[in-house]
């Protein structure tokens, strides 16, 4: 419960972020919040990820839409192995909903953050909960397999 209950305050927050993104930043030029690091630009990304199957919202949606259901469900009947894959799996279903929220109601994710000191999409406080959410499974599993062979190896 206290899960979702999660999920429903990250997504607050990363609608609150893209509504002060869109209130502040529409029709202004990039703002440099940390020069050479760091700065605000307000885009549409009408696809996904990179901006990859742009214009194909419809799909996006209804594939997101799937994949979110299946984490919920998985969460909700507590299918993960240990805590750190089910944590990593509601920063997923958090990000993955704050972006569906937009493609939905707008028909275009709403972007703001942008690195500044390489070439990287825009992106927003969703994508950080999507990303971290995937690289902290990864890392797990890793060190889960890793673990699991130096045991099996001792024995």
């Amino acid at each position: 419960m206290y899960n979702l209950l999660f999920v429903v305050v990250l997504v607050a927050l990363d609608q609150w972020f893209k509504h002060l993104a869109t209130k502040m930043l529409v029709d202004i030029v990039p703002v440099v919040v940390v020069p050479h690091f760091i700065g605000f630009n307000y885009v549409h990304n009408y696809g996904a990820g990179f901006s990859i199957l742009s214009g194909k919202v419809d799909f996006l949606i209804v594939i997101t839409a799937v994949a979110l259901l299946a984490i919920a469900v998985g969460i909700v009947a507590k299918k993960f192995d240990n805590k750190i894959d089910e944590f990593s799996f509601v920063l997923i279903l958090a990000g993955g909903i704050g972006n569906l929220v937009d493609r939905v109601v707008n028909g275009y994710v709403v972007d703001y953050l942008e690195f500044l000191f390489m070439e990287f999409p825009i992106f927003n406080f969703a994508d950080i909960l999507i990303c971290t959410g995937v690289g902290l499974f990864v890392l797990n599993t890793i060190i889960t397999e890793f673990i699991s062979k130096k045991k099996k190896g001792e024995s």
